[in-house]
């Protein structure tokens, strides 16, 4: 939604399927909930963080924490089977 947000916003709302492919092929959200993401221009996917968490027990409750981050993974299935 945020990317469609963005189409709207800087097009008016004015805006062919070629321009919305062309926006759309560059776009990037810094600060979305799931953290940075953006648009793969090769395969349309979508490249995000993967947070790797533990669960512990922090003051009586049982908490997630972050034991590392993997930046911007691709589709693990399309980088390894790149189409012929």
């Amino acid at each position: 939604m945020a990317a469609i947000y963005g189409l709207v916003k800087e097009t008016k709302g004015n805006f062919t399927a070629d321009q919305a492919m062309a926006f759309l092929s560059h776009w990037k959200d810094p600060d979305s909930p799931r953290g940075p993401i953006m648009i793969d221009p090769e395969t349309r996917d979508i490249v995000q963080n993967v947070y790797i968490r533990r669960v512990e027990k922090q003051d009586g409750k049982l908490v997630n924490v972050e034991i590392t981050t993997i930046p911007m993974v691709k589709d693990p299935w399309k980088e390894l089977n790149p189409p012929k």
